[in-house]
């Protein structure tokens, strides 16, 4: 038995996986409850490190800065609920959300880095 390493293409195709199933875990999140959205955040940070040199590595990235904009903003939302502001304010952040998901899957459907 010989032990052969994993090919760019392979290694490439696993990443593309990966990161489609942390997307659809984030559009999930945003519709559901906050978990799927923490599980995604887990899955980029563990796999963004194997993914240098590679298109992908701007998909954990943007992925990982979506949720941390995302949880700043979702607090923010929360805290100002009695205000009445935070309805508002989670709303606007639910359409930044969206289009950071929609944006990211577009470009992963190009191969092409997010920008």
């Amino acid at each position: 038995m010989s032990y052969e390493p994993e090919s760019v293409v392979d290694s490439e195709e696993a990443h593309r996986t990966i990161v489609l199933i942390a997307y659809i875990l984030g559009g999930v999140g945003i519709f559901t409850a906050f978990v799927p959205i923490l599980i995604a955040l887990i899955i980029c940070y563990v796999k963004r490190p194997e993914s240098n040199g590679t298109v992908y590595k701007s998909h954990y990235d943007w992925l990982i800065s979506t949720f941390w904009i995302g949880g700043f903003w979702f607090v923010v939302s929360l805290v100002t609920m009695l205000l009445g502001v935070g309805v508002v304010i989670y709303f606007l952040l639910s359409i930044w959300l969206l289009y950071r998901f929609v944006k990211g899957l577009l470009r992963f459907s190009e191969r092409r880095a997010v920008v």
